[in-house]
């Protein structure tokens, strides 16, 4: 099974790249060194796909510890359905020191998803994140080549950002193809000290809530409202606003407690930084936000019929060409490509 591995540059000034080569000298298979100077995650991935040989890309993050066959069984699922498009793994977390007291409730705002959270699922995935994600570069060359662009850039270097890997993978279930978390597939997700302190996390959830606003225009809520008044409001920034800046007003004493420094074990705090970081996303995208959300509903590259739990070939059999008809024999895997 040949493969190889990517390192897509994202502008580093640190000499990551050459650092990578010098640690791969007589590694297993080759290692390329991609250069991408537009910051941003979302960048780096496009340039992957790109530069991609093989028929399956796999990005795996540098804070990411893969199981040693972990390139092996990924093949192994995604090659034996062609329906898949992307296929996720278990990503349990290690720390650089003891975790705190908050950090369960909050782990999966840190990308980890444990055995025990894939045992208390029961609805079907909206989305994958990219950390251990395994694509089929046939769907994303069908995304792209339909019209699909992202809306979301990721992290841009200290600028903590996200939502590109939920867009991807959402834009591949709405477009027909099936997502799954596959148990056979595991990592370990790196926690360092900084990553763990209070004041990061309220910062991650803050820009989260602001980055992730884009993606209401790909919620089954927006997709499934009918032309008439109530998605004509829906639709409004301004009313989306009220509703944010409502959610905070109901928990003033928290409000006010997020201007004093023990504030540490208060869980509806991490709600007011997300609808306050909404709110912000909000007032900076203004008319694009309905904008986007009436694009989304009438994208090219959508399967329109396709709900969260429709199955991925009642959407194929309707007329939508998978278009991979033979069946790869090559995978392609890239490394370090996104910080969190």
């Amino acid at each position: 099974m040949p493969w190889e591995v990517l390192i897509i540059d994202n502008a580093s000034t640190d000499g990551t790249g050459e650092f990578a080569q010098s640690c791969w000298q007589n590694g297993p298979v080759p290692l390329r060194l991609i250069g991408e100077s537009r910051l941003g995650v979302r960048y780096a991935r496009e340039r992957g796909f790109s530069e991609a040989r093989y028929e399956f890309l796999a990005f795996v993050d540098d804070d990411n510890w893969i199981a040693h066959d972990w390139v092996r069984t990924a093949y192994g699922i995604i090659y034996s359905d062609s329906h898949l498009g992307a296929v996720g793994s278990v990503r349990e977390p290690a720390f650089e020191t003891a975790s705190p007291a908050w950090f369960d409730d909050v782990h999966s705002l840190y990308a980890v998803l444990t055995e025990r959270d894939l045992d208390q699922m029961t609805g079907p995935l909206e989305y994958l994140p990219t950390a251990g994600l395994c694509v089929r570069k046939t769907a994303w060359n069908e995304l792209i080549q339909n019209g699909f662009r992202f809306q979301l850039t990721g992290t841009v270097g200290e600028n903590l950002q996200g939502g590109e890997d939920a867009e991807l993978t959402i834009a591949l279930r709405l477009s027909g193809w099936k997502l799954r978390i596959d148990r056979r597939l595991t990592l370990r997700h790196f926690m360092p000290r900084h990553r763990l302190e209070w004041k990061y996390l309220c910062r991650l959830v803050r820009n989260y809530g602001t980055s992730h606003v884009l993606l209401d225009a790909y919620s089954e809520h927006s997709l499934s409202l009918g032309p008439g008044v109530r998605r004509w409001v829906s639709d409004r920034w301004w009313y989306q606003l009220v509703k944010s800046l409502g959610k905070v007003a109901q928990r003033p004493r928290t409000l006010l407690g997020a201007f004093s420094a023990d504030c540490e074990r208060q869980k509806e705090r991490i709600e007011v930084e997300q609808q306050f970081g909404r709110a912000l996303g909000l007032l900076k995208l203004g008319r694009r936000y309905g904008t986007l959300r009436r694009e989304i509903r009438l994208a090219p590259w959508r399967c329109a019929d396709l709900s969260l739990t429709a199955r991925v070939s009642d959407c194929r059999e309707a007329g939508k060409d998978l278009r991979n008809a033979t069946e790869p024999e090559t995978m392609d895997t890239a490394s370090g490509w996104t910080n969190l």
